[in-house]
């Protein structure tokens, strides 16, 4: 019906708007409808519906953001790495770190010098001592960012024992003037860069860092045993130069380096020396790394024409055999198995007699260590280890501690002194009544082809003391035995 028949309908059916008295004129009316119903056809039968709310589009995020390397699976089972949840202490981009290590070790040899030889974690003999404490700060990637990245960096300074068994070491510092063991043996870390997002993100930066080379860390609260095997003991724990570190998947890394030297803070030579490291995981049951380092080691002293060179890699799988968390008893199961192989080119006149002297031949490096580990409950574990080190030429094997009288005697062959083999066998208990705090006691029994080891008499002096004169330095020869066995009880605390 039109507006207009029922316009007509309802003056029809009402007599009051019909007539006069109503004041309504019908012919007004319709002329009214008329127009109204002139504009309505005007108008569209079905307006479009009006436009959806406008919505913004977000940014694409980088794949670093995104998807973090290594954060599919929880890797805290792994050896050399911090088991630790997030820290604590965290403000803002900045992650700052609290760590304090201390231990009471125990030689069966009783060293007169209280010097246990050799080692670098718990080096002092029925003494409570300082190991190692750190405290640092880092500048966390994509803390403060922009469209091209951001800056990283860490600074951490040191304190113990830990000091002095491995920084204290360092012989290239005596090349020339302004590099100073005070002036950076306190430095347990310290980098400045920048953090791309390219790849899964790439970390460039320059400064000292913990090596890249063995599968322990240099922290060994984050190590599944206290004392270290000789495959760790014998290759680098820091390195100073320039790493990048290319995350090239979720799960995979890649780390090329340039740096001074073979665990120092200087160079022997001209020639700068560097490798790489590729890590990839599996799911979240397996590990594998490999490691390859290159480069010139032999002092100048020993070698002024520059003919030395190293090569070693590392190699090391991780395997968790059992996880099963929500088990109340033996919860999960993990082995590690590390297999390392190098040469040392020492010279054309390497192993020939030199102004009197056997020199070192040129010759083969292997090593290797299985470690298996069981976490009963989530506050105790037990480790067990064997380990075993070939070095024909003695590259890499510590000698007694810098700034001592002596040398070492070596294996008494009149054809190749130098040739070394040991090994040792490991058993540590972990106690963790907390993340923050760890409480160890380890058992270690080791052996050589060699006198290597500290013995009663010590390798300091006479009555454990530095000679007094020549005399009394001619009269002592360090006390070095072919076999050791120690106890380590160490507590850990970390924030």
């Amino acid at each position: 019906m039109s507006l207009r028949h029922l316009a007509f309908v309802v003056i029809i059916s009402t007599p009051a708007l019909a007539g006069e008295d109503a004041g309504i004129d019908p012919a007004d009316l319709l002329r009214r409808i008329e127009a109204l119903e002139a504009e309505l056809a005007k108008r569209p039968t079905n307006p479009p519906p009006p436009p959806p709310p406008t919505q913004t589009v977000p940014d694409a995020q980088p794949l670093d953001v995104t998807e973090p390397p290594f954060s599919k699976f929880d890797w805290s089972w792994l050896n050399g790495s911090n088991y630790q949840p997030a820290s604590l202490l965290k403000i803002g981009p900045v992650v700052p770190t609290f760590f304090v290590d201390a231990d009471y070790a125990w030689q069966f040899s009783n060293p007169a010098d209280h010097t246990i030889f050799p080692t670098t974690t718990a080096a002092r003999h029925s003494e409570f001592s300082l190991n190692l404490a750190y405290l640092g700060f880092e500048l966390l990637a994509n803390g403060i960012d922009t469209p091209f990245g951001g800056p990283i960096g860490r600074f951490e300074v040191q304190m113990g024992s830990y000091i002095a068994t491995i920084h204290g070491q360092d012989a290239t510092l005596q090349r020339g003037s302004f590099l100073s063991n005070p002036t950076l043996s306190y430095v347990k870390q310290a980098g400045a860069g920048w953090h791309f997002h390219w790849l899964h993100g790439v970390n460039i930066e320059l400064g000292i860092f913990p090596s890249y080379i063995a599968l322990e860390s240099f922290t060994p609260q984050e190590n599944w045993n206290y004392t270290h095997p000789f495959v760790s003991d014998f290759t680098p724990y820091y390195f100073s130069g320039l790493r990048t570190q290319l995350f090239l998947l979720e799960n995979q890394k890649l780390e090329l380096w340039l740096v001074n030297g073979w665990q120092s803070f200087g160079r022997w030579h001209d020639a700068l020396t560097g490798g790489y490291l590729y890590n990839v995981r599996h799911s979240n049951w397996f590990s594998f790394t490999h490691t390859l380092y290159a480069g010139q080691e032999q002092t100048r002293a020993s070698d002024p024409n520059s003919q030395s060179f190293r090569v070693y890699t590392d190699n090391y799988a991780q395997v968790l055999l059992l996880n099963q968390l929500d088990r109340g008893f033996f919860q999960r199961l993990a082995l590690c198995l590390v297999a390392d192989a190098g040469y040392e080119f020492r010279g054309p006149t390497a192993g020939e007699i030199v102004d009197g002297r056997r020199t070192p031949p040129n010759g083969p490096m292997v090593g290797g260590s299985l470690t298996l580990r069981a976490e009963w409950t989530r506050w105790l574990m037990t480790t067990l280890r064997g380990d075993v080190f070939y070095d024909r030429s003695s590259a890499v094997v510590y000698p007694l501690p810098l700034g001592n009288l002596y040398t070492l005697p070596g294996n008494g062959s009149t054809v190749n002194p130098f040739e070394f083999l040991g090994g040792g066998f490991t058993a540590t208990i972990d106690l963790r009544p907390s993340p923050w705090l760890v409480l160890r006691v380890e058992y270690a029994h080791r052996a050589a082809n060699q006198p290597y080891f500290s013995g009663p008499a010590g390798i300091t002096g006479p009555n454990g003391l530095p000679p007094v004169d020549d005399a009394a330095r001619a009269a002592f020869s360090p006390d070095l035995r072919t076999t050791d066995d120690r106890v380590v009880a160490n507590v850990t605390l970390r924030m």
